[in-house]
């Protein structure tokens, strides 16, 4: 009996160890995450179009645009094309960049911001004077017809409010506005 239990842990460890050596993934070749955070995280880009890792990336303090394109690994193997300033820009949280490979192989970069569904997934802070109605129905606690009254007032007061404002909406008291600054600001 005890003979049979040892063979049965010898023959398990003769199957399992070259599995677990053929699973583990090639430095070479293994794929970046693209969720991994470091601890420094400030906040996150999103990087789309032709590159090999599309996908959220973690944004530090020092993060540049080219530093984040060299991430993802752009589909082209130069780095033409995108200027000087646009390569040592730093990034701000919710940014959203989209790279094209143009036909003679050099690179066109589109920087924009990142959707209002993406920004809550993520935690990014939402910026109030650049939200759309459908926006801002988009944030928990803010039905159609709020979103619209936050829209119209900020419409009235030349297109532009601070966060506080919102106390001016009819339907947003303290308790409402404490919970909608969980989504303007964001530790």
């Amino acid at each position: 009996f005890f003979f049979q239990r040892i063979l049965i842990l010898i023959c398990a460890l003769f199957i399992s160890v070259p599995v677990m050596y053929k699973s583990r993934p090639d430095r070479e070749n293994s794929t970046r995450a693209a969720f991994s955070v470091p601890p420094s995280s400030r906040g996150y880009v999103r990087i789309s179009g032709d590159v090999r890792h599309a996908g959220m990336y973690p944004l530090s303090a020092n993060t540049m645009t080219i530093d984040v394109i060299k991430m993802a690994e752009p589909l082209s193997s130069t780095l033409n094309g995108i200027s000087d300033i646009e390569a040592v820009a730093y990034l701000v949280n919710g940014t959203a960049l989209h790279v094209a490979v143009r036909p003679n192989g050099t690179l066109l970069l589109t920087k924009k911001q990142m959707t209002t569904s993406e920004r809550l997934v993520m935690r990014v802070p939402l910026d109030i004077n650049t939200m759309s109605k459908a926006d801002f129905d988009r944030v928990p606690g803010i039905g159609p017809m709020m979103a619209k009254s936050i829209v119209e007032y900020r419409q009235k007061n030349g297109g532009k409010m601070m966060v506080i404002d919102l106390l001016s909406i009819d339907g947003i008291g303290e308790k409402k506005y404490k919970h909608l600054l969980n989504y303007f600001n964001y530790p």
